[in-house]
């Protein structure tokens, strides 16, 4: 015990950045653990689409979705999802599956829809990056 002791005493910063670390990395286990939404690959996504007529959101902004988006996705930016209940509504249990460019802002947006009593709720894991990244297709105007 005395040498765990010493070695806390004599490299203070490390072990403040070890508590550091491991503080942040049960936060995110835990975060994963809590989320009452899903984070889905872009296979995975295809499948929602295909399978389960999911509806696709793009949480981008108006140029960023005009630069590529995926196929029949919905416009709406993450400003404008607390506001967006009624018109999601609309589409009854449809799975609603979010994506933006690399993934944040899906979750944020999810974290929104699930906190209003959405419950099936996806967000494509690494956005439009990764979507790319698998080589699928995006619509350009």
């Amino acid at each position: 015990m005395d040498i765990y002791i010493e070695f806390v005493t004599n490299h203070s910063l490390l072990f403040v950045a070890l508590l550091i670390v491991i503080i942040l990395l049960l936060q995110t286990v835990f975060s994963d653990v809590t989320r009452k939404y899903k984070q889905v690959s872009p296979p995975e996504a295809i499948g929602l689409i295909n399978r389960d007529d999911a509806v696709v959101i793009d949480t981008r902004n108006k140029s960023e979705f005009n630069n590529g988006h995926i196929s029949d996705a919905i416009l709406i930016p993450l400003p404008d999802i607390k506001d967006s209940s009624d018109k999601l509504n609309k589409y009854g249990g449809r799975p609603l599956l979010f994506y933006c460019k690399t993934g944040m802002r899906a979750d944020e947006a999810c974290k929104i829809l699930s906190k209003q009593g959405f419950t099936n709720v996806f967000a494509i894991s690494g956005g439009i990056q990764a979507w790319q990244d698998a080589n699928m297709p995006l619509v350009k105007k």
